[in-house]
């Protein structure tokens, strides 16, 4: 057969058709980077939570480090301030024991222990002795002993050991 016109090539996709292929594909193009995209970014935040798990762990050695320093420094603190208030007790109650030795009696030695004083020294007379400091003694520790030595002259050298329970 024999036609007056010319036949045409028909293109294997329509118009229609190749835009809607390069639509797709551009779309696919576009999902696939995205999701390789996604994929990246997931290593990375894994890779740096990792990083961030290991840094807690270490802030927590570290605060519990911390922690036992601190605990450490008020233990000390509190053994300090305890120190502290006892010597100035015993302080003050030296100064007051010593504010009240008789002008007769003469200390020769003089030695303080956690709980226990020692003294030492020369009277005139037992009498003064017991009458005047041996109450005060009394008075703060628990346990008085008094030794009286007479020397040549008539005087008495005494030692006294007072001790205190200690106190809880």
């Amino acid at each position: 057969m024999y036609s007056f016109t010319k036949a045409k090539e028909k293109p294997f996709f329509a118009e229609d058709t190749k835009l809607w292929l390069i639509f797709i594909g551009a779309v696919m193009v576009l999902m696939l980077s995205f999701t390789l995209l996604l994929l990246i970014k997931s290593y990375i935040y894994h890779k740096n939570s990792e990083k961030l798990q290991i840094e807690i762990s270490e802030n927590n050695k570290k605060i519990i480090e911390l922690t036992n320093k601190i605990n450490f420094i008020n233990e000390e603190k509190i053994i300090t301030n305890k120190i502290i208030v006892d010597n100035t007790l015993l302080k003050d109650s030296v100064k007051t024991l010593l504010n009240q030795i008789p002008d007769p009696i003469t200390l020769t030695y003089v030695k303080i222990e956690k709980n226990s004083l020692y003294l030492y020294g020369i009277t005139p007379r037992k009498e003064i002795y017991n009458n005047q400091l041996l109450q005060s003694l009394k008075s703060i520790f628990t346990t008085t002993t008094t030794n009286f030595y007479q020397m040549d002259n008539g005087y008495y050298r005494f030692e006294s050991i007072n001790s205190a329970k200690e106190l809880q």
